[in-house]
């Protein structure tokens, strides 16, 4: 199979002098991670929620508000592109080497569609005889509602995770994602004054931006029924729990290695 047959097609672009934003509108409202970057129509660049978290969250984004962001200052210039024709096998490695960013597909100078990890959790919808504990797990790092924000922010980025289930008193409450983390960012830096702001992190908890979910699986699930939850929930992930306690966590990337390994488990990426 192709890479044609797999991607998100037509793709929404977003022009470079365009804001933040606008692009974590366009996330929100599509349901999307990443989005290409254009100048006069021609591919420049690639915004993700790993780059919008990366920089509305860091010192360095310093007094400014996120409406004086623009995308050029957040983007990856010169992302890897794929062509259409591309195997679907091959795709997968690549996106694995890119650690959550996005695939755009370039035909003949145009960006014809885009792969994310969401387009291959789909390509394991029918896989029944290869159970979640089979797969290459994360290991089961979370944080509370009662943790700060930058806590979260600063674990997500050192793990490389695209959320954290969030638990309290040993139960699954929900999750924060880079989105939300990317939204909540952006609304504190909106809302709170500048010469307030150092102090207010402090107070700003993941209960202020959780997703509320009981969301899990179990090791004996089948990858299928896993990646369908996934898929209908718009979930990055779910905690893998035996009896009452997390032994570790299923993440869209942990399919994607599955699929890199031609659906053979024993020899994933």
């Amino acid at each position: 199979m192709q890479v044609e047959n797999v991607m998100a097609s037509p793709v929404k672009t977003i022009d470079k002098d365009q804001t933040v934003p606008t692009a974590l509108d366009i996330m929100e409202k599509l349901g999307i991670s990443a989005i290409p970057v254009t100048e006069e129509n021609r591919l420049i660049g690639l915004i993700t929620e790993l780059d919008l978290v990366d920089r509305l969250g860091s010192a360095r984004a310093g007094k400014l508000s996120p409406a004086s962001i623009h995308i050029s200052s957040v983007m990856e210039f010169n992302p890897q592109t794929v062509d259409p024709s591309l195997d679907m096998f091959e795709a997968a490695k690549l996106l694995l080497q890119r650690q959550e960013r996005a695939l755009p597909v370039v035909k003949d100078g145009e960006v014809v569609g885009i792969i994310t990890n969401k387009h291959f959790v789909r390509q394991c919808q029918d896989i029944t005889n290869i159970r979640v504990q089979d797969l290459e797990l994360e290991k089961p790092i979370s944080v509370s509602p009662t943790d700060r924000v930058v806590h979260a922010r600063q674990l997500m980025l050192a793990e490389k995770m695209p959320g954290l289930p969030v638990f309290d008193e040993g139960k699954v409450v929900g999750l924060v994602t880079k989105k939300r983390l990317a939204l909540g960012f952006a609304a504190f830096r909106r809302e709170i004054p500048a010469k307030y702001q150092s102090a207010r992190l402090r107070e700003f908890l993941v209960s202020n931006i959780l997703t509320r979910t009981d969301l899990t699986t179990t090791p004996e699930m089948t990858v299928g029924e896993a990646a369908k939850l996934l898929l209908r929930e718009h979930q990055h992930l779910l905690p893998v729990m035996k009896k009452e306690f997390m032994q570790s966590i299923l993440i869209r990337r942990s399919l994607v290695k599955l699929v890199a390994s031609h659906f053979n488990p024993k020899k994933a990426a």
